[in-house]
């Protein structure tokens, strides 16, 4: 179909090329066979064009598939290994000194305890007010409560900086929001027992001003929630129930916070465990040794009459006849 379509548009060009005396030189036949020689040699130039632009098209598909598996592939290692980087960095803040407990009996004052004992609910954060700072103990200290716990101000500065290193990478779409689900026990409890509010004011006299510099923990445990819920995740969802901040919880959407709760005011909640398990406890133990007496008293005084051992062996008695001993034989002279 091609090669018809380059002989008629030659045929044509030989045609207003020639002057008429040319052309009247050329047969028919002769003029037909010059018209499809060309026609040939032409379309086979083509042919081996579009031949060569197909497979330079398919060596830049296939390079570019290659170069976006090899990125692919870098992309999840490093995927793996900021996340093992991320458990890693807080696990050092957990671990690291940094609380100091001056007035509480079971505690020693002079003892500096790890900073994962101030994500307890034996510490609260009370931020009501502006926040204190104390320079007792040869650092900048924050004062979380009225009962004058001491926690060191660098440590909340480093765990700023550590949400916000995942706030960054999920953004540049290095993180997926399933990877930090992975970490709400890590992040989820800094939004519990006032301590968002907490770091607010910490961070800024007027909370509403400090929420700027907190969004990076407002953002990533917002979308852990959100993914709890959307997956039917129930164990941090339990986690949270009763005890959000605040200050967090009127930050979140209408649709976020339906199913959720705030803690109470005043201290945190504390978890309602225990008071069911001991109850459940005592109520065992009673029917348990009310069955052991019962048990003894029907042993003890029953009517019927114990089966004796001696009962058990019958006593065979001696069997004395006389009528075989001829009595005056035997009596005495």
């Amino acid at each position: 179909m091609a090669i018809g379509f380059f002989q008629q548009r030659i045929e044509k060009i030989i045609n207003d090329v020639l002057s008429a005396e040319d052309s009247a030189q050329l047969t028919a036949e002769q003029l037909t066979q010059l018209s499809s020689q060309l026609a040939l040699y032409f379309s086979t130039i083509l042919l081996t064009l579009g031949g060569l632009l197909l497979i330079a098209l398919f060596v830049i598909w296939l390079f570019k598939r290659r170069s976006y598996t090899a990125t692919g592939e870098n992309k999840e290692l490093e995927r793996q290994r900021l996340l093992q980087e991320l458990e890693n960095q807080f696990l050092a803040l957990h671990t690291q000194p940094g609380l100091w407990l001056t007035n509480r009996p079971t505690f020693d004052a002079k003892t500096v305890y790890e900073c994962s004992l101030a994500l307890s609910q034996q510490i609260t954060w009370q931020a009501q007010g502006p926040i204190k700072t104390s320079w007792n103990m040869g650092d900048r200290l924050v004062v979380l409560n009225e009962q004058d716990d001491q926690l060191t101000a660098h440590w909340l500065d480093q765990v700023l900086f550590w949400f916000r290193r995942i706030d960054r990478a999920v953004s540049g779409e290095l993180l997926k929001i399933e990877d930090i689900y992975t970490l709400w026990r890590q992040t989820l409890p800094f939004i519990v027992d006032n301590r968002f509010s907490f770091m607010a004011a910490y961070i800024a006299a007027d909370k509403q001003a400090g929420l700027e510099d907190i969004e990076a923990i407002r953002r990533v445990t917002m979308e852990t929630i959100r993914y709890c819920q959307q997956q039917k995740r129930n164990q941090p969802l339990a986690f949270i129930k009763g005890r959000l901040d605040p200050l967090f919880f009127d930050e979140l959407p209408k649709g976020v916070r339906a199913s959720l709760q705030t803690a109470k005011p005043g201290k945190p909640a504390v978890s309602k465990q225990v008071d069911p398990i001991v109850t459940d406890e005592a109520k065992r133990l009673e029917p348990v040794i009310q069955t052991k007496n019962q048990r003894k008293e029907p042993m003890l005084n029953s009517d019927s009459k114990p089966t004796e051992k001696h009962n058990k062996v019958t006593r065979k008695e001696p069997i004395v006849t006389l009528s075989d001993i001829d009595i005056d034989a035997k009596k005495p002279e």
